[in-house]
């Protein structure tokens, strides 16, 4: 596969010559040794590149009261490689009909690479609001002009192997699963990132450094010259993890019920190991259960109640500091879940409809916390806090239109985090509501052409903290996200079973040619914020970040 979004990325606010590709290959072999022996294997090549040159950039925000507009002028390029070795060989052996053996190996290799220097220019000034004036719109007084270089020369390499053994064995109404893993990973890191922000000429100091004061022009500054945020690390470690697990499951009758029962242990150890680290070995235990049952109702219902105790042992992104520093000790994230759900199946109208609906709560500690920068992911690697996670999710899907499938959902989420016993806030995934629409429908009269509408609406998410800033003191919120796709499509291949022999379209088991048009109604979405900091007032700005205006997409899809 082969595929280029740069028409996709290039209708965003900021103008750039942003050239993204991604290209991959995948294949599948499975062989029948016998009645008893299957081979399987699996694997795939992929490359990622992005090669990124921002030109321009205007975001107005604010309120009506007080239009602000930031304007930022770009050079400098980021070129970023992402490429990914895996196979994987599978052999099963069924000893007999109720036993049965997985023998799985495989490897995966990646590389990485995130280069650039970009140099930007930015003017944050107040907008000219009076509709009868010349300069409507345009910017009229600065509040705030300055410049900004961004330096990084990122790799990563990582090589993962493991080797795992699975069972199942079926005795009567019962099914016994076990399983074994062992995981090596070695990895190669190299993190060198700096930022100087530079105001009216005055290079700015970092915050967190006891530096003299820089109040130049009017006093000339003695101190040294360091860049805002400077981030440099080398690790070379290798992580070596065991792990496995035990489920039993019965099906039985309780009355003229149906019930299913369910209970198992998964245990992992873990320990990191390198050049200047020596961290100390870890073992965790994640006991869970679940208890389903269909009454023997007229109402086709299944009720079921679970919960466990779940350990999240850290990857090595979550190991990795601020800093850039690798932190061997690192606790698994802790989590007592409880969740209770219902699947309702009914006619409507004479179609088939299926309500799910699912509640939960989830008690978490030893939190690994995380700060979003764009769309980067910094984890503090200290397990300093606590949180709680509860919800409601429905889906209601169906033939609202006789011979299509379509559905409606609504979500309601609260999570939030105690960092350091100072009080809860909302975590980075605080999405409080959520609410989707998919409805697919036909013509009557030509039913070869299909059309489906998708809306989305979601309260905005925290819009997160600028560097070195109390996240604490920035608890405002994104927008709420609002989308709506439509697309229209012609099937060539309807009835294709009553064409004659010879005809063209008979050797297509599905050909289409469809319009689709995304984000319909050309909403502005902010994934994230910019920070942007007034010098004269000392205040940040969060400058939204907003995703694809509306695009228009030409498709053709064919099976043979």
């Amino acid at each position: 596969r082969y595929r280029d979004n740069s028409l996709l990325v290039n209708s965003q606010e900021t103008q750039t010559n942003f050239h993204p590709t991604f290209a991959d290959i995948q294949f599948n072999v499975n062989y029948f040794a016998s009645t008893r022996w299957q081979h399987s294997f699996l694997g795939n090549v992929s490359q990622n590149k992005y090669n990124y040159q921002p030109l321009s950039r205007q975001t107005n925000f604010g309120t009506i009261d007080e239009p602000i507009a930031l304007q930022i002028f770009y050079e400098g390029q980021e070129k970023d490689r992402y490429q990914t070795l895996f196979g994987a060989y599978k052999a099963t052996f069924e000893a007999n009909e109720n036993f049965t053996l997985k023998f799985i190996a495989s490897a995966y290799h990646t590389q990485e690479q995130e280069y650039f220097d970009i140099y930007a220019a930015y003017l944050l000034g107040d907008v000219d609001t009076n509709i009868g004036s010349d300069t409507f719109g345009d910017v009229t007084f600065s509040r705030a002009v300055g410049t900004q270089l961004n330096h990084a020369r990122n790799d990563l390499d990582a090589v993962i192997v493991n080797a795992e053994v699975k069972g199942i064995h079926k005795i009567k109404d019962n099914q016994v699963e076990w399983g074994f893993k062992y995981t090596r990973e070695d990895i190669r890191d190299r993190v060198v990132e700096w930022e100087v922000i530079d105001s009216a000429g005055f290079s700015i100091n970092p915050p967190i450094l006891s530096l003299p004061h820089n109040d130049q022009p009017y006093n000339p500054y003695v101190g040294p010259l360091v860049p805002y945020q400077n981030v440099r690390a080398v690790n070379f470690n290798y992580i070596n993890r065991l792990s496995g697990y035990a489920q039993w499951n019965r099906k039985t009758r309780w009355g003229s019920h149906d019930i299913w029962l369910n209970a198992g242990v998964r245990a992992h150890n873990w320990q990191v190991l390198g050049q200047t680290v020596d961290g100390k070995s870890h073992t965790v235990f994640s006991p869970r259960a679940q208890f389903a049952i269909k009454p023997d109702w007229d109402r086709d219902m299944v009720f079921r109640l679970s919960g466990g105790l779940y350990y999240q042992p850290p990857s090595y992104r979550e190991l990795r500091d601020s800093l850039g520093m690798v932190r061997p000790d690192v606790d698994a994230q802790r989590s007592v879940h409880i969740v209770l759900s219902n699947d309702y199946s009914f006619k409507m109208w004479k179609r088939p409809f299926k309500l799910v609906t699912e509640a939960y709560y989830k008690s978490l500690s030893d939190v690994n916390t995380y700060t979003l920068d764009n769309v980067r992911i910094r984890y503090r690697a200290n397990n300093d806090a606590t949180a709680y996670a509860y919800g409601l999710d429905l889906r209601l899907n169906g033939e609202f239109v006789p011979g299509t499938e379509s559905w409606v959902s609504f979500g309601y989420m609260k999570t939030e985090e105690n960092i350091s016993n100072r009080g809860f806030i909302p975590r980075p995934t605080d999405q409080r509501l959520k609410f989707g629409v998919l409805f697919q429908d036909y013509m009557p009269n030509i039913p070869n052409v299909k059309l489906y509408l998708n809306l989305v609406y979601n309260t905005g998410l925290p819009g997160g903290s600028p560097s070195y800033a109390d996240s604490y003191q920035y608890q405002t919120r994104l927008r709420d996200y609002r989308r709506a796709d439509v697309g229209f499509s012609y099937v060539l291949t309807e009835n294709n079973d009553k064409r004659p022999d010879g005809h063209w379209l008979k050797r297509f088991k599905d050909l289409s040619v469809g319009l689709e048009i995304f984000n319909l109604f050309d909403n502005q979405n902010a994934i994230t914020n910019t920070w942007v900091r007034d010098v004269y007032t000392k205040n940040e700005y969060g400058i939204p970040n907003y995703m694809t205006t509306r695009v228009f997409n030409v498709k053709l899809t064919a099976r043979l």
